[in-house]
């Protein structure tokens, strides 16, 4: 079987084993990060939501901030392991807000502690 295949049927199996947030897309590659899934929602809550709910089915979970260089958005990022070791990163776009990201110029990357996230989870509350 080829590694395309592998991937393939290691993404299948995982989105079946547990309840995931719905994707706007999944991306299946052979490089070095073989699957990327880009979570279908705008607002921080259900991205730091969906996030999360990813983190608790992948082992190896690191986070990161990333604003283009536009500056109108920013993606949050999440890369972890399925549980048998395929790497997988999940992430989603919000807007820009300079009261919820004041240390993230336009065009950086910054990476962030995991438990960030349950904080942006409940609405009115920032963690920066």
């Amino acid at each position: 079987m080829n590694r395309l295949m592998v991937f393939l049927d290691a993404i299948r199996d995982h989105l079946d084993s547990f309840a995931l947030p719905p994707a706007a897309s999944v991306r299946v590659g052979v490089g070095s990060d073989p699957i990327t899934v880009q979570l279908d929602s705008r607002r921080l809550e259900d991205v730091a939501r969906g996030l999360l709910t990813w983190a608790a089915s992948l082992d190896d979970v690191t986070a990161s901030l990333w604003r283009p260089a536009g500056g109108g958005s920013v993606h949050l990022e999440l890369s972890g392991r399925t549980p048998c070791g395929i790497p997988v990163v999940v992430y989603g776009g919000v807007w820009f807000d300079e009261a919820t990201f004041p240390d993230l110029p336009a065009g950086m990357r910054q990476e962030m502690p995991v438990f960030v996230l349950r904080q942006w989870d409940t609405p009115g509350e920032v963690a920066a």
